[in-house]
């Protein structure tokens, strides 16, 4: 189970706990055996002892030295940076059905409160401050609290969803930013340092310290964040402990610089403490955040397909080797690979001539493919080579949302196709022939602004019927104005763009 690290360990779960608690959620403790046994040696004075027979007379003072040395450095890189870290505190409201039983048979709509503790990286002296996309995801308020203790409001710069990067900016000049760190230094085994606000403890500025090592690098983090279109291929992983809150702090090395970005742990149960992980300050990276800083939105490549790793037998009978090709599982109606005739079942080994060797590694080519180029594609199709060309696409959440469960992203909105399981836990009563479900509605939005609420079913948008999630998304990619949408037995809402 891999989990966001704000205050959410464990991101659908905790967002739950976290609305009906309206604050934090609960503690969960994160230790690492190792980690926990050196910083104990590191804190605690060593008692002297004496030497071996075999042993120089100076031997055991020398190993307390080369502990106190290792000691007086992260003490050194806490103090140094402490004036480049703030923590964060953003609030958010949801507007959500109340579940089956709570609303006496009837469908009710609930705003809820969800306060969310995170963490954040000075990166400009003029108040920019670099953190992750889904701690101010939807955040109706953002506080920032400094190391001196001071608060301010935020305001968010520019955030990008799939990179989960966000940049905010508070109105206060003359802050230390973070100095970035030489990304081609960075290897396993080196000192991780995190610093952040766990729980929301750092309330009066004085943020919190733990150590680790980098465990690995380029890890990849499958099936997190899916649902709002996030991509973590390429993730530092960590032993230094990190709980909620930690989101968006910094990762650093035992010269205080930035490489990282701390965003997630990966956790089997919630009684086991789990792995964490940083999104890595790369230079593809680092000009996102550029991207970001100056207020621009971050644009990706879309082709409009699903794949999966073809099976050994697969492999083998279309001759290729065991890093190479994918089988295409879904593609989306009208979308780029469709124009091009890619289909269900075709073997995918080359795009715009570099070789397919998985589907991140393919998400990540297409993803870094300017909008309105035409690649070439290169593939099987029942044994047979075939070379196709597409014209990538814009990537946008509501047109690929569909293939992960069939729910729609829009304005605010979450729809989801009327099937029995929908009506049943929305609680929408009577035949309706038509339409899609509201299953959630985040109230500060275009949508929330309406009035549309979580169990409405749009039978309409735009004057014209709607048969499915794919049908409505189909009818509102395009709009750029305000559109019209009919709520059956509740009339007609007008939601701006």
């Amino acid at each position: 189970m891999a989990c966001l690290a704000e205050p959410i360990w464990c991101a659908a779960r905790s967002e739950r706990r976290n609305r009906a608690l309206r604050g934090p959620v609960g503690r969960r403790h994160r230790s690492l055996w190792l980690a926990a046994a050196l910083l104990f040696a590191l804190s605690i004075p060593a008692a002297p002892r004496a030497p071996a027979a075999d042993e120089p007379p100076d031997a055991a003072s020398g190993s307390v030295a080369d502990l106190g040395a290792i000691e007086r450095a992260f003490e050194q890189v806490a103090a140094r940076v402490a004036s480049t870290v703030v923590g964060i505190r953003a609030q958010r409201r949801y507007a959500a059905a109340l579940p089956v039983g709570d609303a006496g048979g009837e469908n009710a709509a609930v705003e809820q409160l969800v306060v969310v503790n995170a963490s954040g990286t000075i990166i400009s002296a003029e108040g920019l401050i670099l953190t992750n996309e889904h701690v101010v995801q939807a955040a109706v308020d953002i506080e920032v609290l400094f190391h001196d203790g001071r608060k301010l409001p935020a305001t968010v710069v520019s955030s990008d969803p799939r990179s989960d990067l966000a940049v905010i900016s508070v109105a206060r000049s003359g802050l230390s930013p973070a100095t970035l760190g030489d990304w081609e230094a960075v290897t396993r085994g080196q000192w991780a340092i995190v610093i952040g606000n766990p729980f929301g403890l750092g309330s009066d500025g004085k943020l919190s310290v733990s150590v680790g090592v980098i465990s690995n690098l380029d890890r990849q983090l499958p099936g997190l964040g899916e649902v709002d279109d996030r991509f973590y291929s390429d993730m530092i992983q960590i032993t230094a402990p990190i709980n909620p809150g930690n989101s968006g702090g910094p990762l650093l090395n035992l010269r205080g610089e930035l490489i990282g970005i701390v965003t997630a742990m990966h956790t089997r149960t919630p009684a086991d403490d789990g792995v964490g992980f940083a999104i890595p300050l790369t230079p593809a990276k680092r000009r996102l955040i550029d991207i970001l800083r100056q207020g621009r939105r971050i644009e990706y490549g879309y082709l409009g397909v699903s794949v999966r790793l073809p099976e050994p037998a697969e492999r083998t009978a279309a001759g290729l080797g065991a890093e190479r090709g994918v089988i295409v599982q879904q593609v989306e109606p009208d979308g780029p690979a469709a124009a091009a005739d890619l289909r269900v079942g075709d073997l995918l080994f080359a795009y715009a001539q570099s070789p397919v060797t998985g589907p991140a590694q393919l998400a990540e080519l297409i993803g870094q493919t300017p909008v309105g180029t035409r690649v070439g594609l290169e593939l099987l199709r029942a044994g047979q080579p075939l070379a196709l060309e597409a014209t990538i696409d814009r990537r946008d959440i509501s047109r690929v949302s569909w293939m992960r469960g069939g729910a729609v992203f829009w304005r605010g909105l979450r729809l989801a196709d009327l099937t029995d399981d929908s009506r049943r836990r929305m609680r929408v009563t009577g035949d309706a022939p038509r339409g899609v479900v509201v299953i959630e509605v985040d109230a500060d939005s275009p949508a929330g602004r309406a009035g549309v609420q979580a169990g409405n079913v749009i039978e309409a948008v735009g004057g014209q019927p709607v048969h499915g999630a794919l049908d409505f998304l189909a009818r509102v990619r395009d709009a750029a104005g305000a559109l019209e949408v009919a709520i059956r037995e509740r009339g007609t809402r007008t939601i701006a763009p």
